[in-house]
């Protein structure tokens, strides 16, 4: 059967429908699955290093991730639009709640031209090709707590990048971004004086996303370098960035459940911190399954 199994797949792909398989008894199933449109919920382990110090944890987390691309007259995707909403998390060790977090909103959008270009105006206009896309990524309502820090909680009210996109390189590649960073945080502890800090485009970010056709398997990047002013306070530097691949080994009732890892790191004026978590995901896919 292992051995028929891709016969009948490349079988199905020549017949329109690559995401559909029939077994003998004629019922079917779907074996590609959208990692842009679900709602996810991940059980992992956390094993984090923190200067000298180590220690492990339990990490759940929940988040709603939907993409809304739109086409041109030919068909074309115009824009690539992915959208997180109500991304959240907690760290729990000995029956203790060690660190929470969650994100309200973060969207992506790429405006992507067949051929685009810079045009440069005048009596005579002239027009230069331009090897990017172009985009934005925009983050609302962040915040963070954790239990080590005498319960410092971090808000990032918003965050903005400007993105230039190699992604129209194609393959697996569904964006390969780069631009400079704004934002605005606040640090709020008891008895203390709040705590700003502002990134005003003095520093960068990366954001990197693949995915396979069949969704089976995805790999992204994260990551952002720079300054940021905190007043009171001084200018500081500071380095973030997380790496993750996830592979969906087998699927429920066409819901697919994935193994996933990822390596994360900060460094800044609090110290520095590097993290690596593998666990389990289940995904709602929002694909609907075939009829039965």
């Amino acid at each position: 059967m292992i051995a028929v199994a891709p016969l009948l797949l490349g079988a199905l792909v020549a017949a329109g429908e690559p995401c559909v398989v029939t077994d003998d008894a004629g019922r079917s199933f779907t074996v590609c699955f959208d990692p842009g449109n679900r709602l996810e919920a991940s059980a992992a382990g956390r094993a984090t290093r923190s200067g000298p110090a180590e220690g492990g944890a339990l990490d759940l987390a929940a988040a709603f991730r939907w993409r809304s691309d739109t086409a041109g007259p030919g068909g074309a995707t115009e824009w690539f639009r992915d959208q997180t909403l109500l991304d959240g998390g907690a760290q729990l060790s000995g029956g203790r709640v060690l660190a929470a977090g969650g994100l309200a909103w973060r969207g992506v959008f790429i405006r992507h031209l067949a051929e685009p270009f810079i045009l440069v105006p005048g009596p005579r206009p002239l027009r230069l090709p331009f090897p990017f896309d172009i985009g934005l990524a925009v983050e609302a309502g962040g915040v963070h707590w954790a239990r080590a820090r005498e319960g410092l909680l971090e808000l990032e009210v918003v965050r903005t990048t400007l993105l230039l996109d190699l992604g129209r390189l194609g393959g697996p590649l569904r964006r390969l971004a780069f631009g400079p960073d704004l934002s605005y945080g606040l640090a709020v502890q008891r008895g203390l004086r709040p705590v700003h800090q502002l990134v005003p485009l003095t520093a960068g970010a990366v954001d990197a996303r693949a995915e396979t056709a069949d969704g089976l398997w995805v790999a992204w990047l994260t990551a952002r370098a720079g300054t940021a002013l905190r007043v009171p306070g001084r200018w500081s530097p500071f380095a973030e960035g997380t790496l993750s691949v996830e592979r969906v080994v087998l699927a429920l009732n066409d819901r697919p459940v994935s193994l996933f890892a990822a390596l994360s790191g900060v460094d800044g004026p609090d110290g520095s911190r590097l993290e690596g978590l593998a666990g389990l995901r289940l995904a709602l896919d929002r694909r609907r399954a075939p009829a039965r």
